[in-house]
Parts: structure tokens; C-alpha cells; sequence
């Protein structure tokens, strides 16, 4: 639909806007096609421009070798010269002349094909007819219109095709146009069709997933909990037409409100503990934090949130921040977090728990600093219950 919608928008222009740009286009197609630009045109150019200019040095450059060559009114030429050097060498007796005569013979052949040569390019009226004036136009053209149109002959060939190209789809767009449109009335109706189907299957599952996220909140000591997904109806996009909401009363008689503006930290927290809880086999975060989630709560309501904890953390690792010991006694490591000062600085300091550490610290949390034996006990049931 957004691809529809940006082609007929890039085609959708007023007459006015339209007639600028055919009138701009055919100017740049006629400016060009005048031009007649080739690949490698300039460079051939200077080369030939570079012969128009010696011309005449060539000319009088290969009538001199000519004459050298085949001789003129006052001298015998090369040519000349070797025929008679071979003929007194053929005079002479003996078998050592005959490599010398062999070689004369080569030499005569290269001069007679050197001689043909020279009078061809003596012949060639392209070595001397060059216009420079007129080669000098001609540079001077391709070198402004390249320079107008991208800076090369290769650029500006391309600018004239994609002129040409333009130009073709802004006549046509009036057909275009009523093609698209109707593309556009087929495709709303094809998004349509598949938002109802993604609005009917969300409403299904928010059904099923608010029973499951209450249920959870009641078994985490919130009995007069209200959870909610509210759907409406919004703007298209790739996730459907839905705006979903989540909406909460915590306490009987409230009426529900959206989560984010009345739920307290530690309500919060339990509200995150029961969504994670519910969608433990769909999301893939792998680390969960609660910080306040004991707030609040004690006792048996804290006992049922580290069971939930528990059950959360056997799919990804879950880290809690607490002062109950019914909640950390369901934990696998425990790290004590205190702080200290040392040299006016404070310092915050992390260690690991094991065995009768452990033991010590729940029972620390359990009575303050008045800890007797059946509190070590108390602590060390609790913990062996929970493991």
C-alpha cells in the first residue's frame, strides 16, 4: 500500500507543474540529442587535433623521406643507392659475396614496402585536410554540455536516457495514474481484510492472556486485581490496526486504569513477575531484574512471589532485589550487596553466599541482628524447603 502511495504520489502534479517539466525535459532531450555526444569522442579529438596542427610539418617531413627513399631531379635515393651496391656485388666471383647479396636483397624489399608506405600517407588527404577550427567547435561543445550534464560523456549519455525516460512516463502518467489507483483500492482491501483477521486473533488471545495474568496476580496476594487489554482501533501499520493497552485496578471498587499511570513499584514488579510469567514460552529476553517487588507484601504473599520466581528463572536467568527471606530462600546463588566507607569514600561491595553463609544471611534478614540458634534453624528449613 505505502509503495502504491509513493508512486502515485511522485506521478500526481498539477497541469502547470506538469507542462514546466515536460517543456524542461524536451529542452535538455533536444540540447543533447543536438550535441550527439559519444563515449570517447573528446579524447579521439585531441589526438586528431594533434595532427591538424603538424600538419604541414608532416607533409614536407615525409616528402623529404621520400625523396631520401626513392630519390628526386638531383640525387639517386636509398632505394637507388643499394639496387646498384647489389648489382656490383653480383659482379664479384666467389661464394663469400653471395650472404651480402642475400642481405641487399632484404634491404631492397624493406625499402621497396617502406617507399609504398610513405607515398600512402603522402596520399592521405585526412593527414592534411583536418579542420582545426572545426575540431576546436566541436571539443568545445562537448566539453559544455558534459559539463552541464554530469561532467562526462558517459554521465551525460545516461542523463539523455533517463531524460528520455521521464519524459515517456509523464505522458503516460494520466494512464498511469488510473492503474495505480485502482492497485491502491486493491491493496486497501487486501489490508483491510488481513487487519480484521489480526484485530479477531489479538482479541483472542488478550482474552485468554488477561485470565492468565490475573489469575497469576491473585496467586501473588493481589485477590481484588482487575487486568485488562484494552483494544481500539488505529492507524495502519506493519502490526496491524490495533492500539492495545494494558489497563489494572489493584484495589475493589477502583475502576480500571492504564498500568503505567497507577501501579506502585512493588505492584509493578508483581505485574512484570505475572506477564513474564504468561509469556514465559513466547518472548526471548534473556534476563529478568526485580528491584521492590517484595514491597508491600510479607509472608505468605511473599512466599508465593519467590515461588513464582522460581518457576520464571528455570527459562532465563532472573535477578531479585530483596529483604524477604521467603523470597530469597528460593533463590539458587545469593550475593550479599552492602556498603562501606573507607577514607570518606564510600564503597559498594558484592560477595558471593555459600553454604553456612547463606544460612547466616536469611536468618540476618529474618531477626535483625538478634540472631539465636532456632533462627539459624528457621533459616536453614527454609532454605532446604525451597531448594
Amino acid at each position: 500500500l505505502n509503495t502504491i502511495r509513493k508512486q502515485l504520489a511522485s506521478l500526481q502534479m498539477d497541469e502547470a507543474q506538469k507542462q514546466r517539466e515536460i517543456e524542461l525535459l524536451e529542452y535538455q532531450i533536444k540540447e543533447l540529442t543536438d550535441a550527439d555526444l559519444k563515449v570517447g569522442e573528446a579524447e579521439e579529438i585531441k589526438k586528431r587535433l594533434k595532427i591538424a596542427q603538424n600538419a604541414e610539418n608532416t607533409q614536407n617531413a615525409l616528402k623529404t623521406a621520400y625523396s631520401y627513399l626513392n630519390g628526386d631531379d638531383l640525387n639517386d635515393g636509398a632505394f637507388s643507392a643499394v639496387r646498384n651496391a647489389q648489382k656490383e656485388i653480383n659482379s664479384c666471383e666467389g661464394d663469400e659475396f653471395s650472404l651480402v647479396e642475400q642481405k641487399l636483397t632484404e634491404t631492397l624489399s624493406c625499402l621497396d614496402d617502406a617507399v609504398a608506405r610513405v607515398r600512402h600517407l603522402m596520399q592521405n588527404d585526412e593527414l592534411y585536410d583536418l579542420d582545426a577550427e572545426s575540431l576546436h567547435a566541436r571539443l568545445d561543445v562537448i566539453y559544455k554540455t558534459t559539463l552541464k550534464y554530469g561532467g562526462s560523456e558517459q554521465s551525460a549519455v545516461e542523463f539523455f536516457n533517463d531524460a528520455k525516460q521521464k519524459l515517456n512516463n509523464i505522458k503516460l502518467s494520466d494512464k498511469k495514474i488510473v492503474e495505480l489507483s485502482e492497485e491502491l483500492n486493491k491493496s486497501t482491501e487486501r489490508l483491510i481484510s488481513k487487519g480484521e483477521i489480526l484485530t479477531k486473533s489479538r482479541k483472542t488471545a488478550a482474552a485468554k492472556f488477561q485470565k492468565d495474568v490475573t489469575d497469576i496476580l491473585k496467586f501473588l496476594d493481589m485477590p481484588n486485581v482487575v487486568f485488562k487489554v484494552k483494544i481500539e482501533k488505529g492507524r495502519y501499520a506493519k502490526y496491524g490496526c490495533d492500539t492495545v493497552e494494558f489497563m489494572i485496578s489493584t484495589n475493589l471498587g477502583e475502576t480500571v486504569k492504564p498500568l503505567a499511570k497507577i501501579a506502585s513499584g512493588g505492584e509493578l514488579s508483581r505485574v512484570m513477575l505475572a506477564l513474564k510469567s504468561v509469556l514465559a514460552d513466547k518472548d526471548d529476553v534473556d534476563t529478568l531484574i526485580f528491584d521492590e517487588i517484595d514491597s508491600g507484601i510479607s509472608g505468605r504473599a511473599a512466599q508465593k512471589v519467590g515461588h513464582q520466581l522460581k518457576q520464571v528463572s528455570a527459562d532465563r536467568q532472573t535477578l531479585c532485589v530483596t529483604h524477604l527471606a521467603q523470597i530469597a530462600a528460593f533463590a539458587q546463588n545469593h550475593l550479599l550487596i552492602e556498603k562501606t566507607v573507607k577514607d570518606n569514600r564510600t564503597y559498594t561491595l558484592v560477595k558471593t553466599l555459600k553454604g553456612e553463609d547463606r544460612v547466616d544471611e536469611i536468618a540476618r534478614i529474618m531477626a535483625g541482628s538478634d540472631v539465636t540458634e532456632n533462627v539459624l534453624n528457621s533459616a536453614r528449613e527454609l532454605l532446604e524447603r525451597n531448594f
